[in-house]
């Protein structure tokens, strides 16, 4: 869904009307799961879940707030976090100046992200409008992106039941089992940075 319509929303940002729905967390087949659990669920690698209402464009937008699934549409599918449309081999990626030097390291090492990708077209209204790109940005051309790992609530079997924490872990991580998924990272591989916003470059 193309979610340009709606001004200048971004197409992962969260609506008012779009709730968490109240779920019962069990224990099955050695794995979390609902205990009204659905086929949508879970992603294709079996992975969890945070349910989420659907309903883009009622009532007003949560702008520090992305929505699960479209953010992980947008992980996947290549999407541009703005707009929605496809980016495809087009597609950058504008990560804020903390971001970037909290990397591994400088140009070249691998970047880990939770942000989707931007289309040329929405590069500029992106540095114009987005606040955490305010303090300074780099807009990274990746020639390869790699699934990375997932943010979420991750479960710890007690003795008194589920013990839930926020955690983030790599995709190929075995605890992805105890995960309730909220959010999808990737990997941005072998990348030209083609722009800088607002940084000031030493050494």
């Amino acid at each position: 869904m193309n979610l340009a319509r709606w001004g200048v929303v971004p197409y992962i940002t969260a609506w008012s009307s779009e709730e968490t729905s109240p779920v019962v967390v069990v224990v099955r087949g050695g794995r979390i799961a609902y205990a009204d659990e659905r086929a949508e669920d879970r992603d294709g690698s079996g992975v969890l879940w945070t349910r989420i209402g659907f309903s883009p464009g009622v009532g007003v937008p949560e702008f520090k707030s992305v929505h699960f699934f479209r953010q992980r549409e947008a992980m996947r599918r290549l999407l541009c976090q703005v707009c929605g449309t496809p980016c495809g081999k087009s597609g950058l990626w504008m990560l804020s100046r903390e971001e970037y030097e909290s990397a591994d390291g400088p140009w070249p090492a691998p970047v880990m992200t939770a942000h989707p990708p931007v289309c040329p077209g929405c590069v500029e209204r992106s540095a114009r409008l987005c606040p955490h790109l305010r303090r300074g940005y780099v807009v990274l051309r990746p020639r390869r992106v790699a699934p990375a790992g997932f943010s979420g609530m991750l479960y710890r079997p007690t003795r008194a039941g589920l013990a839930p924490s926020d955690a983030t872990i790599a995709h190929n991580d075995p605890r992805t089992r105890w995960l309730r998924a909220t959010q999808l990272h990737v990997q941005l591989e072998d990348y030209d940075v083609i722009g800088l916003g607002n940084m000031i470059i030493t050494g």
